[in-house]
């Protein structure tokens, strides 16, 4: 979308009530010069296909809308994709000379962003060990280095996925008991330095 408000080439996450709004800065409309961004909401499934289906008018007044208007006059300059927000964690990496990576290994909740990580790590951990069998002349998709594998990636990402998987859910849910956790912390981090860095942390 175009705005009439710089971008200042930040990007930014929001987790409102009931929603959840991304910026991801670009560069000048090429047609216009004008400022654009990258505009990512995140709502119930019956608001987001209602939204979805309303008019370019419409659309852009409601995008102004939910970003209290800090960018100012928005416009669509793309097509708009619906697509549903999920994580998901497996019971295995691995199975009889096959191996996972990337997202088919794990498929994180997209507004911690750290998928992409993930995917990087799965690929560097599991090159690393093949190019040290074939140093060693042994099976490239053995069990054994399968188990090394799938040892290690559990390692590497588990806790960072359980922390982001707690954080996302206590701030994109509106019931109780998260809207009463995510109060309790909103409280608790402003009062609490150290604990607000954390939950940036676990979300950057």
């Amino acid at each position: 979308m175009t705005h009439d408000e710089p971008h200042r080439q930040a990007a930014w996450e929001w987790f409102g009530h009931g929603q959840t709004l991304a910026l991801l800065p670009m560069n000048a409309d090429p047609e216009t010069g004008a400022h654009r961004s990258s505009v990512v909401v995140a709502l119930p499934s019956p608001s987001i296909e209602r939204l979805a289906q309303s008019d370019r008018d419409a659309f852009n007044r409601e995008i102004e809308w939910r970003f209290e208007h800090r960018l100012g006059a928005m416009s669509l300059r793309s097509t708009r994709h619906v697509y549903p927000l999920v994580s998901v964690y497996p019971k295995r990496f691995v199975a009889q000379r096959f191996a996972t990576i990337g997202d088919a290994a794990v498929g994180m909740h997209p507004v911690t962003a750290h998928g992409f990580n993930f995917g990087l790590t799965s690929v560097a951990s599991l090159s690393t060990l093949i190019r040290e069998a074939r140093a060693a002349q042994s099976d490239i998709a053995g069990d054994a280095l399968l188990r090394r594998y799938e040892r290690g990636h559990r390692l590497a990402t588990r806790p960072l996925y359980l922390i982001t998987r707690f954080v996302t859910d206590v701030y994109t849910r509106d019931a109780f008991p998260a809207s009463f956790a995510r109060d309790a912390l909103l409280r608790m981090g402003e009062r609490i330095a150290p604990f607000k860095r954390a939950v940036a942390m676990s979300l950057a």
